[in-house]
């Protein structure tokens, strides 16, 4: 690498844990393939978890020789990388380059679609993806001098990974790895175009005005065919919309929308868990209870008791 180049490099100053204790449920939501069983050069992890419900935060770590992708396809994430916080949605990718202590800032790992693909750049002489070597040493630079980190994936980037997983499945030959090493390659093609464009996707006006309408009620909160109306679409043409735009289904918004009053309420003192769920329109206290922790990990009352700890 020309020394003139910015890297994004980084020293680590003390040894952090990678370790990732799993419940058997989680692990089960999981799909991971490792560098032996993948057998592509500087491609050390590609994974995928689809989880309905949230789990436990992820702990600080860094990776010094490697690059980590992530793509979410769906659902809501929070990360920390160097003290500052990234909150991605659905249709997002996200990088951590080599050596950068990053977490979820105490944020659970929430419900929702998520890939990652971990390559091994350093040291610099290793070959990646089959290429030879200046063709390596040329990826590996525009790798790591992309210039952001979190921004909106190329369309199709869910579809893709899914033929990487299915092409590491079916990979029997030295040619068939080859395949998988094609597609490895366009994704991280589409990967360094998304960054240089660094944009954020932002929803049309349609759905911009109905994510407004759900962020001012504070009370009884719309249903999906009564923000379809207000955006003088179908149901259904606004249900794709909508989670085509946001990452989420509407009705999943306004849930966490819901919940997100709920946490508010949670930590006022004299407020109980029963009067919360009651006032936000859940049938039942144990209703609340089952939502709040599929979305948050905690239950209400752990919640309020961590709240009122602080």
């Amino acid at each position: 690498m020309s020394r003139s180049t910015k890297s994004n490099i980084r020293a680590v100053a003390k040894t952090l844990t990678s370790e990732h204790v799993m419940t058997p449920e989680q692990q089960a939501r999981r799909l991971e393939r490792f560098e032996p069983e993948i057998g592509i050069p500087g491609v050390v992890e590609i994974g995928r978890y689809r989880y309905a419900n949230a789990y436990g935060r992820l702990r600080l770590r860094s990776h010094p020789d490697g690059l980590e992708i992530c793509f979410l396809a769906r659902g809501q994430q929070t990360y920390r990388v160097n003290n500052r916080i990234y909150r991605l949605r659905g249709g997002d990718q996200y990088l951590v380059f080599p050596g950068e202590p990053h977490d979820s800032a105490g944020m659970p790992e929430e419900k929702g679609v998520l890939y990652w693909l971990f390559l091994r750049l350093n040291p610099s002489r290793r070959p990646l993806l089959f290429l030879d070597g200046p063709a390596s040493q040329a990826l590996r630079q525009a790798l790591l001098t992309l210039p952001s980190r979190h921004f909106a994936a190329e369309p199709g980037a869910q579809d893709l990974l899914e033929q990487i997983f299915h092409s590491i499945e079916l990979a029997r030959t030295k040619l068939d790895r080859l395949r998988t090493a094609s597609l490895i390659l366009s994704y991280l093609f589409a990967t360094l175009r998304a960054s240089h464009r660094n944009q954020q996707a932002t929803p049309s006006p349609r759905i911009q005005r109905s994510l407004a309408h759900i962020a001012a009620q504070a009370g009884e909160l719309p249903t999906v065919p009564q923000l379809a109306r207000l955006v003088r679409l179908s149901p259904s043409r606004f249900k794709a919309r909508f989670r085509e735009e946001v990452g989420l289904p509407p009705r999943e918004h306004v849930l966490r929308h819901k919940l997100a009053l709920a946490q508010a309420r949670l930590r006022v003192p004299a407020a109980t868990v029963t009067a919360v769920a009651h006032e936000l329109g859940f049938s039942s206290s144990q209703y609340f209870a089952t939502v709040f922790r599929r979305f948050t990990g905690r239950t209400p009352t752990q919640y309020q008791a961590e709240a009122r700890a602080r």
